[in-house]
């Protein structure tokens, strides 16, 4: 009996001992801080339970900087694309929600309540506890504050309302909602990165927490006038990089400079399966140039190590022929958004409006161009016809989203306009309203951050001036091209939209904001309930109403899909806005930069390349 307890024990108990027992491990330029006694040891820096990070490849190496190029200091983006934290993550499929602050949580048979268990030790970069305290000082102090949020996260409202947000104890967080909400969990992966901020260190510069005349002191020594900017500074990582993080890269060189330093975490929460501590990289290194063309250069140089952001597909030739020169590879990110034009369903101009609510209209301008010709003159043939009605990458997505109205048919399109009466004056080239008066087109656009030449959106032009549509193109700077887009000044708006995760981002699809471009003065309406705006018709309200059905969905995701499928079906049918091309995002890749998937999904709502896990990223070699 004796020996078959000595052969259990080496066998199970044993193996199990070390597992638990194997010590952490940390990156060289931490180890030095640990013996200077400036850190304390690996062990008492990680939460209780690390979050583990399965590598890509191969459990990587310590060291080296990560070069990267940016063209303005809020484009380093250590706490989104570079460095996203928040209660749950988007798994490397890009569609899941995985745990990440939060070890694990419950819902409520009802769907009314959420419950968050937070990874207890979990640490600010300053080695102060993380715990709930963050969360409530946030939302009470700051977001239901009005001095300092004036506009409350619409996200975070349920049935109108703001949310409740409590806690059992430091490190089990509740919220709780007056209606279901079946997307909470994917708008936490989106939106949660704002929900907490360091209350030990803003406390001390919150006009609730601090006397008056030690505010008034900080705010003769640092020049603001109120208290409201000195808290906003303070609490901008950009401008003040003394603020704790969570991320695994900090921010430590002060604004302005053409150069910024982003040191690693020491109290980073996540580790590799064999107990490193993460991030690999010991630093990143953004500099900053003026355009996006410097910043495509320096790729095509080598100067960057790993980037998708600012390079353009238009320069992909030009990456490919210097891979040898500059030792990198030329990755192609796949893009779920499209180049669409959006299509304002309430003009101002009372007979436009009649035209572009005529979905024979809309559906004559899809079937005029020939997006094969566009896709090869202009990319090449590197891009992929698209309608635009989510993508493959999207749950909800069905292949027959992207086969309507996608052929290239002029005759048909003459056809639908003609059936409309939309007839040339005397044998001129251009069409006329039904009234015989003149009709005019304006296609709105702004050099996009894709990097999407205005020669595009011309042959666009040219395709609907070739069905006898007087289109012109208007290339306008972005902040007044939106403005009027919003405002409801603009019918035609060149620009692109989602394909992934609108659910969690549905003014593109819904209107629900002055930011759903296709129907600015509908999302108005429902934004402002009713004070402004204008009030959709019953179609347009159908998308509203199946929305609004979705979220009250928790459990049931066969309902939910049926839901969304009505949606997308009806954008299908109805082409509010007119999808071109899906256009691949190249990067640049080093070839000693290791950990990085073939496939890649470039967009916003997952913070690529953040979800892909930039902490186990790593150099096979450092320069």
């Amino acid at each position: 009996m004796a020996k078959l307890f000595v052969i259990f024990y080496f066998l199970v108990l044993f193996p199990v001992f070390e597992l638990v027992a194997q010590p952490y491990s940390e990156a060289p330029m931490l180890q030095e801080k640990v013996r200077r006694e400036l850190l304390p040891p690996v062990e008492a820096r990680l939460p209780d339970e690390p979050l583990v990070v399965e590598p890509v490849q191969s459990i990587g190496k310590y060291g080296g900087t990560w070069r990267r190029v940016t063209t303005q200091p809020r484009d380093l983006l250590l706490n989104s694309r570079m460095g996203y934290v928040s209660l749950v993550c988007w798994a490397r499929d890009g569609r899941n929600v995985e745990p990440a602050l939060a070890s694990r949580w419950e819902v409520s048979a009802d769907g009314l309540t959420y419950t968050f268990h937070l990874r207890k030790g979990t640490k600010w970069s300053d080695g102060a506890p993380f715990t709930t305290d963050d969360f409530l000082f946030t939302f009470h102090e700051i977001m239901l504050n009005t001095e300092l949020s004036p506009t409350f996260p619409s996200w975070l409202t349920s049935d109108g309302k703001p949310i409740e947000i409590d806690s059992d104890g430091l490190f089990t967080l509740i919220f709780r909602f007056n209606k279901p909400d079946g997307f909470f969990l994917q708008r936490l992966a989106f939106n949660g990165r704002g929900l907490f901020q360091p209350a030990h260190y803003l406390k001390k510069f919150h006009a609730k927490y601090t006397d008056a005349a030690q505010i008034e002191k900080l705010l003769e020594e640092t020049g603001f006038d109120h208290w409201t900017q000195l808290f906003g500074q303070r609490g901008d990582p950009l401008q003040n990089p003394e603020c704790p993080s969570l991320a695994p890269w900090i921010l430590k060189t002060p604004h302005p400079a053409t150069r910024y330093i982003a040191e690693r975490n020491p109290y980073f929460w996540k580790i590799d399966p064999a107990g490193n501590q993460l991030p690999y990289i010991d630093r990143i290194a953004f500099e900053l140039v003026q355009n996006n063309e410097l910043a495509n250069f320096k790729g095509a140089a080598g100067d960057v190590d790993y980037q998708g952001r600012f390079m353009t597909i238009m320069n992909y030739t030009l990456f490919m022929e210097n891979r040898q020169k500059g030792n990198f590879t030329v990755q192609k990110w796949e893009n779920p958004g499209a180049l669409v034009v959006h299509i304002n369903q309430y003009s101002k101009q009372p007979k436009m409006r009649e035209v572009l609510q005529d979905r024979r209209f809309r559906i004559a301008l899809s079937l005029a161009l020939d997006r094969d010709a566009i896709n090869e003159f202009i990319y090449s043939g590197l891009g992929v016809k698209s309608r635009c009605v989510a993508s493959p990458f999207d749950p909800y997505y069905l292949p027959e989203y992207d086969e309507k109205y996608l052929e290239f048919d002029p005759v048909k399109a003459n056809a639908l306009l003609d059936s409309m009466r939309l007839l040339p004056i005397k044998n001129r080239r251009w069409r006329s309203f039904r009234d015989s008066t003149k009709m005019e087109f304006v296609l709105h656009c702004y050099p996009s951050e894709q990097g999407t030449s205005a020669d595009f959106w011309q042959l666009v032009v040219d395709y609907w001036q070739e069905i006898g549509l007087n289109f012109i193109l208007k290339v306008d700077a972005r902040n007044l091209s939106v403005l009027q887009v919003s405002n409801g000044n603009s019918d035609f708006f060149a620009y692109q939209s989602i394909g992934i995760h609108w659910v969690v981002n549905p003014e593109w699809y819904i209107p629900m904001l002055t930011t759903s471009y296709w129907a600015p003065l509908f999302g108005r309406y429902y934004q402002t309930n009713g004070k402004s705006g204008e009030k959709p018709p019953p179609r347009i309200q159908r998308l509203i109403d199946l929305y609004e059905e979705m979220k009250l969905v928790v459990a049931d995701e066969n309902r939910r899909r049926k839901l969304a499928h009505e949606i997308l079906r009806q954008h299908t049918d109805e082409c509010y806005w007119i999808g071109i091309l899906r256009v691949p995002q190249p990067a640049i890749l080093k070839n000693n930069f290791k950990n990085v998937p073939d496939n890649v999904i470039y967009d916003w709502r997952i913070y690529t390349p953040d979800y892909l896990g930039v902490e186990q990223f790593y150099f096979e070699y450092t320069r």
